[in-house]
């Protein structure tokens, strides 16, 4: 089972990194946005587990269902992080 969720853990982290790099590109493409809130939802990739979903689905991002799914991922890969760490699975 262990290297079934190892698996699971490192194609998360790898979406993750991509989701992440998707969202702070799309928030610095898009022309609607004001300066200031373009700052705001940049800064939001701090607290990335939190603020790729909202924007996927409330921030106006009109992400197709499959980014909007994806936007998951980081969130899922941290918190596998969290569940090796403090030994849930050995």
């Amino acid at each position: 089972m262990l290297p079934l969720i190892w698996t699971v853990f490192a194609l998360c982290t790898v979406g993750g990194f991509l989701m992440i790099a998707a969202y702070w590109l799309d928030v610095q493409d898009r022309s609607d946005l004001t300066l200031r809130r373009r700052i705001a939802w940049s800064a939001g990739t701090f607290l990335f587990p939190i603020t790729i979903p909202l924007y996927a689905y409330h921030g106006g991002a009109g992400w197709p269902t499959f980014l909007r799914v994806a936007a998951f991922l980081p969130a899922v890969a941290l918190t596998l992080f969290f569940l090796f760490a403090f030994g849930v699975f050995t």
